[in-house]
Order: structure tokens, then C-alpha cells, then sequence
């Protein structure tokens, strides 16, 4: 039972981090603004809003498939731990995995990626307080 909902919570949370990154390799270039433009906090709090909507879908669906508890706290944490862990070494080789961005939109998806960090621990502690 255990070794089973660890291992869909990592599958999960690796399955996040992968959507996510697809996401900027496909679109980073039309989506992230240099944070140096004029233009770089309106897009960022859209692309935030948009993460928030698709982290509480995430947390939902997880939801159906873990009805413990604190599931959605638990894949918060372990989706964090997965996500920053690989996301070091993203940034790291970021000429490979992001070679359509400039340096400057490359800052600007590390400080998206921050605050989604963010919502990824606090979202759950919202949804299962409601409860």
C-alpha cells in the first residue's frame, strides 16, 4: 500500500515537472518576457494564474486517485522535491534543454518557476483547510 501511493506520487509529480518543462521548450519563447521589458509583469501574473488553475485541476485529479488524507499536502511536497530537484539541473544545462531562450527569458522562467514552487506547497494547504 505504501510502496503504491509513493510510487503514484512520484509518477505524478514527475509527470508535472514534465508538462510543465514541455511547456517552456515548446512555447517559453512566445511566453516568457525578459524581466528587463516593460511587458515582463503582466505576462508573469498571467502565466501565474494560468499555473494556480492548473495546479488546482492537478490537485483534483490527484485527489480521485489518493483519497487519503493529506493527499494533495503529500503530493505537494514530494511534487516540489521531484520538480526543484530536476529543475536544478534544467537551469543548469539550460542551452540544452531551453535552446529557443535568451538569457534574459531564461530569468524569467526561473522566477516563474519560484513562485509556481510557491503555489505547489501553498495550494494544497488552501484546499485541504476548506475541508
Amino acid at each position: 500500500m505504501f510502496t503504491h501511493q509513493l510510487r503514484l506520487v512520484l509518477t505524478f509529480s514527475f509527470l508535472v515537472w514534465l508538462g510543465a518543462t514541455l511547456f517552456f521548450v515548446l512555447f517559453g519563447d512566445a511566453v516568457l518576457t525578459d524581466p528587463a521589458e516593460e511587458a515582463f509583469l503582466p505576462n508573469f501574473l498571467l502565466l501565474e494564474a494560468g499555473t494556480a488553475l492548473v495546479l488546482c485541476l492537478v490537485f483534483f485529479l490527484y485527489q480521485k486517485l489518493d483519497r487519503s488524507q493529506y493527499a494533495v499536502i503529500k503530493l505537494g511536497i514530494w511534487g516540489s522535491v521531484v520538480g526543484l530537484l530536476i529543475d536544478t539541473l534544467s537551469l543548469w544545462n539550460h542551452p540544452i534543454i531551453f535552446p529557443a531562450l535568451s538569457k534574459g527569458q531564461v530569468i524569467a522562467f526561473a522566477i516563474w518557476m519560484v513562485c509556481a514552487y510557491g503555489m505547489y506547497l501553498l495550494i494544497p494547504l488552501i484546499l485541504s483547510h476548506k475541508k
